[in-house]
């Protein structure tokens, strides 16, 4: 296909034209998540930029080798039938955060809001409260960006697979991946690691920027291509029996399960660290207690030989003054004696 082929599949799309109609979808929503900082803005500037074919515009307010700038899941609107989400990008993949990802990829959350990473069950209540504001006839397609700047650290491929396969438990359609910033990087070794968390579609760019907004007939083409890809997985998705709403009560199910597991795994490891503390506080004192006891044992065991010390001491010293006088007393009796025979003599 080339790049007027592309547009024109792009542009034609219709759920009305699906194997069995609409199904009560009117719009797919591709929603871009990852960590932030990762270029999900950027991509989509890229392919309004693509799209619209004008001028380059930074409307998600990419903020290039920065980022970080989205805390707005934004909406960008692409065909009649296609809408870009730039969702706010994690820092880490903690329970906390992975729950608002999981929140904002099952669409759970309104459009235009502010995305907050917050605690307890303070998620569970937006989503409940942001209920009758959400589309149900929106088709979600969610895409992971990762920049190939930023390595992936084997501790971390376990997890990032974890929230991956959940996307898609989650939504339905396992994510599609985009990576950015192709030529900074290890881009074979970074698809690699992809694929062996079981990605199999993968796209690579390099995003166009304020910076670079020299048109290239390949980013063009890669950028529709993916696109078209999208609407091929959609309309392969929808040829089976659809039935939006109670997708999205099952979305809804699943997350605030989600919720509440890990309050219920959150608390439990607080009693566990609690119980931790306590048990660490009661050896602490049977630590000390005992190193009471053994120094106090030992200031008696130093006091009883002092004590046996100036026993013996004494001893001593009273033996030496018993020695002295018994001395003094055979000095005495040998001078008495010769006392007594010197005046015998002279008698």
């Amino acid at each position: 296909m080339d790049i007027d082929q592309y547009r024109h599949m792009i542009n034609q799309f219709d759920f009305d034209q699906c194997k069995r109609g609409n199904q009560g979808f009117d719009r797919i929503l591709v929603q871009l998540f990852g960590l932030l900082g990762n270029g999900k803005s950027s991509f989509i500037n890229t392919c309004k930029y693509v799209w619209d074919d004008g001028e380059y515009k930074n409307l998600a307010k990419a903020r290039g080798t920065l980022g970080g700038a989205t805390t707005v899941r934004m909406p960008y609107k692409l065909t009649e039938n296609i809408t870009l989400v730039d969702n706010r990008g994690y820092k880490s993949l903690d329970p906390y955060e992975t729950g608002e990802i999981f929140a904002q990829l099952g669409n759970l959350l309104p459009l235009g809001d502010t995305v907050t990473w917050s605690r307890g069950f303070d998620l569970s209540q937006r989503i409940v409260k942001a209920e009758k504001e959400i589309k149900t006839s929106d088709f979600i397609v969610p895409v992971f960006v990762h920049s190939v700047r930023r390595s992936i650290a084997p501790q971390e491929r376990d997890e990032l697979q974890c929230v991956i396969r959940t996307a898609m438990e989650l939504t339905g359609v396992y994510p599609i991946v985009v990576l950015t910033h192709k030529t900074s990087g290890n881009l074979t070794g970074t698809e690699m690691t992809f694929r062996n968390m079981g990605v199999d579609r993968i796209f690579a760019f390099e995003n166009y920027t304020e910076n670079d907004t020299r048109k290239l007939r390949g980013r063009h083409e890669e950028v529709l291509k993916f696109l078209c890809e999208v609407i091929k997985d959609v309309q392969f998705r929808a040829a089976q029996p659809r039935d939006p709403v109670r997708e999205m009560k099952d979305r809804k199910k699943f997350v605030l399960n989600f919720v509440q597991a890990r309050e219920a795994e959150i608390q439990r490891l607080n009693i566990e660290e609690q119980k931790k503390r306590e048990r660490e506080e009661r050896e602490r004192k049977l630590t000390a207690e005992q190193e009471a006891l053994e120094k106090r044992a030992r200031k008696e065991e130093k006091m009883h030989k002092e004590e046996i010390r100036k026993q013996r001491e004494e001893n001593r010293r009273m033996k030496e003054i018993q020695d002295a006088e018994f001395r003094r007393e055979e000095e005495d009796a040998q001078t008495h004696h010769k006392k007594r025979k010197k005046r015998c003599v002279l008698q």
